[in-house]
């Protein structure tokens, strides 16, 4: 009985001494997101990749489901960037990256209450919107140099007009 509560004992305190060893190596975080402003059906062809900015790395893989959402699962603490691929090898490496989203930080507090090794609602977008403006403006810009331009710049006057508001005369 003495051996049994002693190897108990020993058991308990082993388990208290080795699981701040075990939470600083968790590898349970996950980002989560959609990527269905980006892609269109069949969603096959599409990889969403975590890569560890710290080290350029590409950390996990996962590919979309039916609704075009993603769960990339399997990353340690660390902040990473969320890649949308088309036509990436299986391995997750190569293809052509449509859009990034992040980056984002996991944190292991060692706390179940606050968990920050989850991280949802990191949804892959390409800002267009933005592009579409600075195109926009460029436009304009454009629009104005040619306004500018047809406007006449071969020195000669345009229509004058006179304090009463009667157009002059090219003898006045």
């Amino acid at each position: 009985m003495r051996t049994l509560k002693a190897g108990i004992a020993l058991a308990l305190v082993s388990s208290f001494l080795l699981a701040p060893l075990s939470a600083a190596t968790r590898q349970d975080g996950v980002i989560s997101g959609s990527a269905s402003a980006e892609v269109k059906k069949p969603y096959d062809p599409y990889t969403v990749r975590a890569r560890d900015v710290s080290t350029n790395t590409i950390a996990q893989k996962t590919t979309l489901d039916a609704n075009a959402e993603f769960a990339v699962n399997g990353l340690t603490p660390g902040t990473f960037l969320i890649e949308l691929v088309k036509d990436a090898q299986p391995n997750g490496e190569g293809g052509k990256i449509i859009c990034t989203a992040g980056p984002f930080t996991l944190q292991d507090t060692g706390s179940q209450i606050n968990d920050l090794m989850i991280k949802k609602g990191a949804n892959v977008r390409c800002n267009r919107p933005v592009a579409a403006w600075w195109l926009l403006g460029a436009a304009a810009a454009a629009g104005i140099t040619a306004g500018v331009t047809a406007g006449g710049s071969d020195g000669a006057p345009g229509p004058s007009v006179n304090p009463t508001g009667n157009p002059a005369s090219p003898a006045q």
